[in-house]
This record gives C-alpha cells, sequence and structure tokens, in this order.
C-alpha cells in the first residue's frame, strides 16, 4: 500500500491549476492567435503573450493529466475500483454540473461583453440581443462549431470519460506486472523519452501546427483530443506502479532544462512554418508534430523532476497552494474576462494589462477562498472536507511545517 503524502507532485498539480490565470490571461492579447483558434483579443497585444500562450500550453494540460492518471492509481489502491467512482461522483461530476449552472454563465457573459468591446466599442455589462446576435453571426462566420459550451470546465468533463479507462489502466499494469523490472531499466532509460515523444506526436497528427486548440471546448466530445489527452492519463495511471522512475527524473532537471531551452523555440519556429503554408507535404507535419512531441515530455519530465526535488516535503505555502487550487481554477476565468472587458476602452501596454488582469484575479480568487470558501460547505463539496489554513507566511513566521494539524494537511480527495 502506498501510504506516502506526495507534496511535490501535490504543489505541482496546483501550480498547473493556477498557471489558467496566465494562460487565459494571455490568451486576450496575443500579437498572433493561431490560424485555426478564432478569437478576438484587446487592441493592444504583444509577442510576449505569445510566448506564455505557447510556453504554458505545451505541457500545462498533459502534466495535469499525468498526475491525474497517477492520484487515481493511488486512489485505486486505497479504496478500490468502486470506491474510486463513488469519490469521483462526488468531487469531479457534482462541481461539474454546478459549475455549468453557476460559473460558466458568468463566464460566458464576461467573454461576450470582453468580444463586444473589443471588437465592437460597445460597453455594457448586460448585452442587448443584437449585440448578442452579432456575435453569433461572428462565430459561424469564422466557423466556430456550435453546441454547448464547456470552457475551462472542459477538463472536468474529460476527466470523466478517463476515469472509465482505468479498467483498461488495471488490466495493462497486472499484464506488465511479470516484466516490471525490465519496464523500470526501460523508464529509465532515455529511450522513454523518445518512446512517449513518438506516442504524443502520433496523437498530435489531426493537429494543424501540433496545437491542440478549440474543438474540446463544447459538450460533444473530440474524440481526437480524447485521445490525446487520454494517453497522458494512462501514461500517468503506470507510473504510479513504477514510482522509482519519476523519484529518477530529479537527477535530470539539468538536462531537461537545457533540453527544453532548445526544444521549445523549435518547436514554435515549426508551427509557423506550417502555419505560413497551408499546402505543406506530409514530411514537415511529421517534423512539427515530432518536435511538439519531444518538447512536451522534455518539459513534463522538467516539471516532474522539479516539484519532487525541490517542493517534495511539509509545508504551509505547498499545502495552501494544494488545497486552493481547484476553487482558484474554477473561478479564475470570470474574473479575468471581466477584468479584461474593464480594461479595453484604455490604451495601455499589453503587458501592464496583462498584469493587472492577473493581478486582479489572483487577489479575487485567494481571498474568496480564504474568506469564504476554506471553512465552508463550499471546501466540503469541492475537496471533501473543511479547511482551517492561515496564509501561508504568516504559518511560516509562526511555526515549523512539521507542526501543522491532521485538519491542515488534508487529504486526496480533490481533482486529483
Amino acid at each position: 500500500m502506498d501510504d506516502r503524502r506526495y507534496y511535490g507532485l501535490d504543489a505541482l498539480r496546483g501550480g498547473m491549476m493556477m498557471l489558467g490565470i496566465l494562460l487565459h490571461g494571455a490568451t486576450l492579447y496575443l500579437a498572433s492567435p493561431p490560424p485555426h483558434m478564432p478569437i478576438t483579443t484587446d487592441r493592444n497585444t504583444s509577442y510576449a503573450m505569445d510566448v506564455i500562450f505557447d510556453l504554458i500550453h505545451s505541457f500545462r494540460m498533459p502534466t495535469f493529466f499525468v498526475l491525474a492518471g497517477f492520484f487515481a492509481s493511488l486512489l485505486v489502491e486505497k479504496r478500490g475500483l468502486w470506491g474510486t467512482y463513488k469519490n469521483r461522483a462526488a468531487r469531479i461530476v457534482a462541481p461539474l454540473l454546478a459549475g455549468m449552472l453557476t460559473v460558466l454563465p458568468l463566464t460566458m457573459l464576461f467573454m461576450v461583453d470582453f468580444m463586444l468591446s473589443a471588437k465592437y466599442g460597445t460597453h455594457d455589462i448586460l448585452p442587448s440581443r443584437a449585440d448578442i446576435e452579432r456575435i453569433e453571426a461572428d462565430a459561424r462566420a469564422q466557423g466556430i462549431p456550435a453546441g454547448i459550451f464547456l470552457g475551462h470546465l472542459w477538463f472536468l468533463y474529460y476527466l470523466c470519460y478517463f476515469y472509465l479507462l482505468i479498467p483498461l489502466c488495471r488490466f495493462l499494469v497486472k499484464s506488465s506486472a511479470p516484466f516490471e523490472a525490465t519496464i523500470g531499466r526501460l523508464l529509465a532509460s532515455p529511450l522513454a523519452l523518445v518512446f512517449f515523444a513518438l506516442c504524443t506526436a502520433a496523437a498530435l497528427w489531426p493537429y494543424p501546427g501540433a496545437q491542440v486548440l478549440g474543438e474540446f471546448l463544447f459538450l460533444k466530445p473530440h474524440v481526437p483530443t480524447l485521445i490525446y489527452y487520454g494517453l497522458f492519463f494512462v501514461f500517468g495511471y503506470v507510473f504510479h506502479f513504477h514510482r522509482a522512475f519519476l523519484q529518477g527524473l530529479t537527477r535530470y532537471v539539468a538536462w531537461c532544462a537545457v533540453l527544453a531551452l532548445v526544444l521549445f523555440p523549435l518547436s514554435i519556429y515549426a508551427t509557423q512554418l506550417e502555419y505560413a503554408d497551408p499546402g505543406h507535404g506530409a514530411g514537415l507535419h511529421l517534423a512539427v508534430v515530432m518536435v511538439h512531441g519531444l518538447c512536451t515530455w522534455t518539459l513534463i519530465y522538467l516539471a516532474i523532476g522539479c516539484a519532487l526535488r525541490f517542493f517534495d516535503y511539509e509545508s504551509p505555502w505547498i499545502l495552501y497552494v494544494s488545497q486552493s487550487s481547484y476553487w482558484v481554477y474554477l473561478i479564475h476565468l470570470p474574473v479575468v474576462a471581466l477584468t479584461a472587458w474593464w480594461l479595453v476602452p484604455y490604451d495601455l501596454p499589453a503587458v501592464l494589462k496583462f498584469s493587472i488582469v492577473v493581478a486582479v484575479t489572483a487577489l479575487v480568487c485567494f481571498v474568496t477562498y480564504h474568506y469564504w470558501v476554506q471553512n465552508t460547505w463550499v471546501s466540503s463539496f469541492l475537496n471533501g472536507r473543511r479547511f482551517d489554513l492561515d496564509w501561508p507566511w504568516r504559518v511560516k513566521l509562526a511555526s515549523a511545517p512539521a507542526k501543522l494539524s491532521p485538519r491542515q494537511r488534508g487529504d486526496d480527495s480533490s481533482v486529483t
């Protein structure tokens, strides 16, 4: 039985969710949006936003789904298959349904407000019917799919599908048990990175520029996206049975950082080459998906290695990030959209607008969590229990991390 608490992976999971604030904030100020992602941006743009968007997008959700698979395996080991499904229904399905009725309407309203203000100069918090019809006509003209929009809640929806893969994952683990030593050696070798990159490259084949964007944001499942992110979930599930492999990544942080510094700009350059030549051949597309596959897994290795090397200990900061991240992610997008809408009329540098959006969103998310959520029924609904966390800088000054109370330490009941 795996009874240890993975503080580093908890911190990494929380960090990946909170990066949504930076990602979605940067999206509104892109200087060169991907051709197959028709979005409305502010009049003030910056290529720095494109770099932030591309970097975060290249590894954030793949890393999150690897962690989701890892912790799903841990949960199955502790509670069994049906206990896991019962837990996931309470922690994933119920918040998804609640979010679709509460957070999502606000998100859609403020996103429409932002689009109308950025495109047509209107600045009403409640758009008129004519304005809504104009936005709908623009969406049809741009080829945006029609359907029930899930926005940033899509990841909860896709997790529901991935949890159905648990019996398959258990079969894979059981079937590979006789070869555990061999698999462990292969995972510890550079060949593992190449293998994961090849699998990811194959899953990226349907996407122009190897960019997974757009079509998965609706209730109708997008099969290529299910396959792409589902692979990371399956790999994460298997990694729990080869935990020495993950711990071994701590030795390769420096190498992965150097490799990422090469592969990330190369992947962006390759994507731009493909965008510039829509009639490209299969050879160019093969090169694009391969370099993106390598870049993504190098960044995953780097993120997990850093998490386990530098953050794998009990800390009030790690605890706070871990326990607040679910709430922060659920409510951040309407705050991002509302703040960006408020800034549209002002002619300010894009970097300054982005900084304001991120700061306001972070402040709103953490203050609401601290005073209105953590010790209420909302925390019980999202995380399975209430918490009584002080601001982490106060805990650090007041006492050593080892003195955190059992109630503060939490459990494994959140989105992972």
